[in-house]
């Protein structure tokens, strides 16, 4: 069987180990130079096994509405013309209803573990470094309301710590010029380097078969009677049984032509990576819930990422962003080294309720892996092995209910005699 995954950032990446795993001949098409140069380049770094949760929920989107009024203003909306803004925010809005937001969390919840169980059976399968710590992570609330309401939402085996727990459990974080009113404590989270991953996994897919086709920008889908038969690129024709869209944030514009109406929105973030003195050590893994940041210590490196602009799908990024997250930065390590940051910004594909959206697309022989938001480091390994596992004909490990496109009611429609955008 002849498989085309477009895409080498972390969903493509797995999608196409797991086709391969499976005996599928497997060709990855990508428009960068290597694998994860775009949204899996540098996140976060948190594999949030626990304190994943959609960014709709009822105290998300309080956080959005109220961000607007905030000095820091971490969350920002642009004036732009984006198609299907208008009716990703009303299906936002319909997903934050508790009842809505406690489903689609437990789908999170579902996938995020099989994921997690997937990567370390994957990691130790594979021998992958990528500098894991298995610590937990800490989530840090400035004020004491924020932290009382997160205590009284807080799921089962998740951790109370005072201000003093947190130092005795973190005493990188004594010096951090910001009040902590106290956190919880994710002891199942963990934090590692995601494109660490997503290179050490393409070259042993490569070693094991993968073609990897870098720097090749795909134009279009070819059908033929209505059936996905490849793609066309800049560099030629892939005739293929079957095809996976791992685009990321261009998934929606890419398949819109062919009447796939994709609910994602793209979103803008920021992140900065740092090199560690040996003198002040960096605290591990830990998040500023109310400013929607996180922090990890990769190794001899200290990243951060945040910032939240619904920008479309601008390529240009507003470094100014940049700068004001190495600020809040300081504020939580002020011995952040002042030499060797670097700075870097990537556009998440957001689904209007958190999870992404997984296997068929409509078009016969089309497959989907997007929608990851920002946890796709955390879903990856899931997403890609469900994908693949349906590619291939065989039933998931687990239920992929609430994780496909029928749960938006939005299928293609397509002319099958055409091979021609729509």
């Amino acid at each position: 069987m002849k498989v085309v995954v477009l895409g080498a950032g972390i969903a493509g990446i797995t999608t196409a180990w797991y086709l391969a795993s499976g005996g599928a001949e497997v060709t990855v098409i990508d428009r960068a130079g290597e694998a994860a140069a775009e949204t899996s380049h540098a996140n976060g770094g948190h594999l949030s096994t626990q304190s994943g949760v959609p960014w709709t929920s009822p105290s998300g989107l309080h956080d959005f509405l109220f961000s607007r009024f905030t000095p820091e203003r971490t969350i920002r909306v642009r004036r732009r013309r984006d198609p299907g803004r208008f009716d990703w925010f009303v299906r936002a809005l319909s997903a934050a209803r508790p009842a809505a937001c406690r489903r689609a969390s437990a789908r999170l919840t579902r996938l995020a573990d099989f994921s997690r169980a997937s990567f370390e059976a994957l990691c130790a399968e594979s021998g992958l470094d990528v500098s894991l710590e298995e610590r937990g992570t800490l989530a840090l609330y400035r004020s004491e309301r924020a932290f009382a309401r997160a205590r009284k939402q807080r799921a089962r085996g998740v951790r109370v710590f005072s201000h003093q727990d947190v130092l005795s459990h973190e005493p990188a974080l004594a010096g951090a010029a910001v009040p902590i009113a106290g956190a919880l404590h994710y002891p199942g989270d963990a934090t590692g380097d995601c494109r660490r991953f997503c290179m050490q996994l393409g070259e042993r897919s490569e070693a094991g078969g993968v073609v990897f086709r870098q720097g090749e920008n795909v134009h279009r889908l070819h059908l033929e009677r209505g059936v996905c038969r490849g793609v066309e690129t800049d560099g030629g024709h892939y005739e293929a049984d079957a095809c996976v869209a791992a685009l990321g944030a261009q998934s929606a514009c890419f398949l819109r032509p062919w009447g796939i109406r994709l609910p994602i929105l793209p979103l803008r973030g920021y992140t900065l990576t740092a090199p560690i003195d040996p003198a002040a050590p960096a605290p591990g893994g830990f998040s500023d819930p109310e400013r929607h940041l996180v922090f990890s210590r990769l190794g001899p490196r200290f990243r951060a990422a945040g910032m939240a602009d619904f920008t479309g799908l601008n390529e240009i990024p507003d470094w100014g962003r940049g700068a004001q997250l190495e600020r809040i930065v300081r504020e939580w390590y002020p011995a952040l080294s002042c030499t060797g940051v670097e700075h870097w910004s990537c556009l998440r594909p957001m689904t209007p309720d958190g999870p992404p959206i997984l296997g068929a697309s409509g078009i016969p022989g089309l497959w989907l892996n997007t929608g990851l938001g920002p946890l796709g480091w955390t879903l990856g390994c899931g997403a890609g092995r469900i994908v693949a596992d349906l590619v291939l004909g065989k039933k998931p490990p687990i239920d992929s209910e609430g994780l496909t496109c029928q749960r938006f009611h939005r299928f293609a429609k397509q002319d099958p005699t055409s091979d021609l955008p729509a």
